[in-house]
């Protein structure tokens, strides 16, 4: 756990950020035995076969493109790797019931880039099913890029590994401890200036703020997604109280956030603040342009969000409806005045998202050399930079972004991020190790920049429960009992919240519910998963 934080907290980058991990146990033998054919290097030679590539649109794509296929980045990518790749991608908003969808047709795509571990059963099961292909004989001979990467920290390996020992996925990795921050809130300084008070830190000084907020006429003090994914990430709140809003580690003992009593002192708190105005009364919409409008109009006086794709386009929005508009990242708040955070927005470097082989492939080696290149120093700097000459220039040593990227007046009016998606895919995710270069550009606000320390202060990665693998009984038996509590503690907790349920009747059974509901056996299986993990 230590060496794997360690990797997220040291990698710099290309030199350090291209590091990997060593064997692990014997895996089990699925998909036949792999033979290469080719020789290493790109641009690949073939006879025009064409690999098929299933990955969600980013939406610093969608805002200028139908597909990743009408981009400059695959354009690029053909003609770098010499293969004809063509990317399909499922209706915005309707991802997952899309890949289900598919996974059930069994008419699958060479390639499918995923979160392999909400497959039902996890990413074990899906080989065994042969849904997708072990990885471990195709890295080890035409892979040399992430096998090197693999081979040079073990981390990044157990962590894209299934408990039987079958790597699944070509990994998503962040490569430096800048990237692993990118969440947190922001409160108007404008605001704070004219009610005469500092940025908070405690729960008491924001409720001080948030009163003083609706004094002055604001309509929604404070504006933030808690729904399950977002309220995961980013522990608005409830680290205060001394818990995470997901899994986490304390002792080496796994522990559930949301079923312990901090999550109903968060409630609790957020109930508060519901009945008294402070909280927005739409929170449950978290349309992004609602939200975005909320923010724009000055109508919210604080506010949850990532750096780039939130603030980055929240803070301009609202300057131009106000030029007084000011934002003041805040860390997150704590009981006592003093005091470190506990808990806050931070990812470990790697784990469990990534591009998999599908078990239908026939095209499985032109796959895998697709795949490997973005870990390549060609690749890397492809992946996260673009065109020489076009959409980055070498200064002074450091890939820099053009004005294609950079200047809305000469990118056609796009934002930063949706610019960067016609080049790269540094702005989202993928198969390759993201830059950090990347990211000190896409914050073109030094407030963004400001931001990320600011958020970054705290002990979350002490913390972090990693991405440690269970076995396909275990992951069906998990899955079954967390995807019944997701859904009963978010409707639960937005009923509280509302006054549609009372918060008495919520104090007095909610972790009751949640023990009924089998969390304590889902808290023992993620134990003996991350037992397993430490002794590889």
């Amino acid at each position: 756990m230590k060496k794997f934080v360690a990797a997220c907290l040291t990698a710099g980058m290309l030199a350090t950020a291209l590091v990997g991990c060593g064997t692990q146990n014997q895996p089990t033998t699925t998909g036949g035995t792999f033979t290469k054919t080719t020789e290493d290097g790109y641009p690949v030679q073939n006879d025009g076969q064409e690999v098929s590539y299933w990955v969600s649109l980013s939406g610093h794509v969608s805002a200028h493109s139908q597909s990743l296929n009408d981009t400059k980045f695959a354009q690029g990518l053909k003609e770098n790797t010499g293969i004809n790749v063509k990317f399909q991608h499922p209706t915005i908003g309707q991802e997952t019931e899309s890949f289900n969808l598919m996974i059930a047709s069994r008419d699958l795509p060479d390639i499918i880039e995923y979160g392999w571990n909400k497959y039902s059963g996890g990413p074990e099961k899906a080989i065994t099913e042969k849904t997708i292909i072990s990885l471990n004989d195709v890295v080890d001979q035409v892979s040399p890029n992430i096998k090197k990467l693999f081979e040079e920290n073990a981390d990044y390996r157990k962590a894209n590994t299934t408990e039987t020992g079958n790597i699944y996925v070509y990994p998503f990795i962040r490569g430096d401890q800048t990237l692993c921050t990118y969440m947190g809130a922001m409160v108007r300084k404008d605001f704070l200036d004219k009610a005469g008070l500092q940025p908070p830190e405690t729960i008491e000084e924001w409720e001080t703020m948030l009163r003083k907020f609706k004094e002055m006429g604001i309509k929604s003090p404070l504006t933030m997604r808690m729904d399950n994914t977002k309220l995961s990430q980013m522990n608005q709140f409830i680290g205060a109280y001394g818990a995470a809003a997901d899994f986490y580690v304390e002792d080496g003992k796994v522990k559930y956030g949301p079923a312990e009593d901090a999550f109903v002192q968060f409630v609790e708190l957020m109930t508060k603040w519901y009945s008294e105005g402070l909280l927005d009364s739409n929170f449950t919409d978290t349309d992004s342009k609602r939200l975005t409008s909320v923010v724009a109009n000055g109508e919210a006086g604080a506010a949850f969000g990532s750096a780039g794709g939130d603030f980055g386009s929240w803070m301009p929005a609202a300057k131009k409806n106000d030029p007084n508009a000011e934002f003041v990242p805040v860390p997150y708040p704590v009981l006592n005045k003093g005091d470190r955070p506990k808990f806050g927005n931070a990812d470990l470097p790697t784990g469990g998202y990534g591009a998999a082989i599908t078990a239908t492939s026939q095209n499985v080696e032109l796959a895998a050399r697709l795949l490997d290149y973005g870990y390549g120093e060609e690749g890397h700097m492809y992946y996260n930079f673009g065109i020489e000459g076009e959409s980055y220039n070498m200064v002074d040593g450091v890939p820099t972004y053009t004005d294609i990227i950079l200047d809305t007046e000469k990118n056609g009016g796009l934002s930063v991020g949706q610019a960067m998606g016609k080049y790269i895919r540094a702005c989202y995710n993928g198969p390759f190790v993201q830059d950090k270069n990347y990211i000190s550009q896409f914050y073109t606000d030094p407030v963004q920049t400001e931001a990320i320390n600011v958020w970054s202060d705290n002990d979350q990665l002490k913390y972090a429960m990693p991405n440690a693998a269970m076995t396909e009984d275990e992951n069906r038996e998990y899955t079954k009992i967390i995807t019944d509590i997701d859904t009963y503690r978010e409707e639960i907790m937005y009923k509280t919240i509302t006054g549609t349920m009372s918060l008495d009747d919520f104090k007095a059974n909610y972790l009751n519910e949640m023990k009924e509901r089998g969390i304590e056996r889902a808290i023992q299986l993620k134990q003996q998963a991350y037992d397993r993990y430490n002794k590889q």
